[in-house]
């Protein structure tokens, strides 16, 4: 024997998740569009204070720097959709004459689909940087994030201070 359940039985389900009566047994959920919870301090974890933020309509992309590491980290907390996982991009690549390098721990990517940040990404950002046989010194880093609603296109440079001898 198949059990009936009532609208009425539909709607006090929904009702107790947090839907309204339109989205019950759609299997859709309303984003949660507070503020995030989340902090760059928090994500990019002891010791990292902040650089830099870049507004890019639904997200804030950070960059943090943590002096007794010598390492820069960038997170892109959501401002939009907070809570429903969406597509978020973070980056951050060393310099190297003027460019992002590549390579390991030269810069990372995340890309993913997240309910409320990507990253953290980490590089250690100065000191000397040893390509081949050459070897100079490199401070700055390029940075960047975007959701799947914003990109900004502009290249984003820091240069850090740097170490001392």
């Amino acid at each position: 024997m198949k059990k009936k359940t009532s609208v009425v039985t539909g709607a006090i389900v929904a009702a107790a998740r947090g839907c309204d009566a339109r989205h019950a047994g759609s299997g859709r959920r309303r984003s949660r569009q507070g503020p995030n919870p989340y902090k760059p301090h928090a994500v990019c974890g002891s010791g990292y204070t902040f650089v830099k933020r870049v507004d890019i309509r639904t997200a804030d992309v950070y960059l943090m720097w943590n002096r007794q590491k010598n390492t820069n980290c960038v997170v892109t907390l959501k401002k939009k959709d907070v809570g429903t996982p969406t597509p978020v991009t973070v980056s951050l690549h060393r310099a190297v004459d003027g460019r992002p390098a590549t390579g390991p721990g030269l810069g990372s990517i995340q890309r993913g689909s997240f309910k409320y940040y990507a990253g953290p990404v980490y590089v250690r950002a100065t000191g000397a940087l040893r390509l081949g046989n050459a070897s100079h010194l490199e401070t700055c880093v390029f940075w960047a994030g975007s959701t799947s609603h914003d990109v900004d296109p502009g290249a984003w440079i820091h240069c850090n201070p740097r170490p001392r001898d």
